[in-house]
């Protein structure tokens, strides 16, 4: 029977993405290989503290009306979440997956979930990774956290041409920990638009309407 460790289950609304605003599930996986500074889920670290729950289980907290659910973590890639995404997958239901992009999903997984939300940390984070996309572009987006813009944006270019990324695939966010938030959406907006670059700027639409 497959278990997995599960931080929180709810329903609200993406916040963010190519998928904004869409209601969804939430099933938040505990445990994460990652630190970084400004991570707004430090509770899902730890495996242990969370719950061990069955699918059966999974699926009773759920909102059996809305059929697009988000498994985020912590890195839920660090479970075997095949048989959690077939199961949901039965049910019709779209699945997106938010991810570090550190984990290279397995071939049955890539064939199953519909949306690879995919965060490649930028040196803000704490981490410097080379990551490699361009002989495997399994994202079906990328989002980058910015806190400052100018060195940020830097870094998110060398990435894409490093990894030949199509520019329509990059979604810019500000660091939601701002207090002045619209502010710095706007600032990041200006700043964007100055450089000339081809990016998107989204906000974290739960920082603005006050929603989980």
């Amino acid at each position: 029977m497959n278990k997995y460790w599960i931080s929180e289950i709810f329903t609200s609304i993406q916040g963010e993405g190519e998928v904004i605003g869409t209601p969804s599930n939430f099933i938040r996986l505990a445990g994460c290989h990652l630190r970084c500074i400004w991570c707004d889920t430090k509770y899902s670290w730890h495996k242990y503290e969370g719950k061990l729950l069955t699918i059966e289980e999974i699926l009773s907290k759920i909102n059996v009306n809305i059929h697009f659910t988000t498994i985020t973590g912590g890195e839920p890639l660090l479970q075997d979440i095949l048989p959690l995404v077939e199961t949901l997958k039965s049910y019709n239901h779209t699945v997106l997956i938010e991810t570090s992009g550190t984990i290279k999903p397995p071939a049955k997984l890539r064939e199953l979930v519909d949306i690879f939300s995919v965060s490649p940390k930028l040196s803000n984070s704490g981490y410097k990774f080379k990551y490699n996309f361009k002989d495997d572009d399994w994202a079906t987006y990328y989002k980058f956290v910015i806190v400052n813009p100018i060195k940020d944006l830097g870094e998110v270019v060398k990435f894409v041409e490093e990894n030949n990324i199509n520019p329509r695939k990059v979604i810019l966010q500000p660091d939601g920990r701002n207090r002045e938030y619209i502010k710095s959406l706007r600032d990041l907006t200006d700043i964007v638009l100055q450089l000339g670059l081809p990016f998107r700027v989204l906000p974290q639409l739960h920082r603005i309407i006050g929603v989980q």
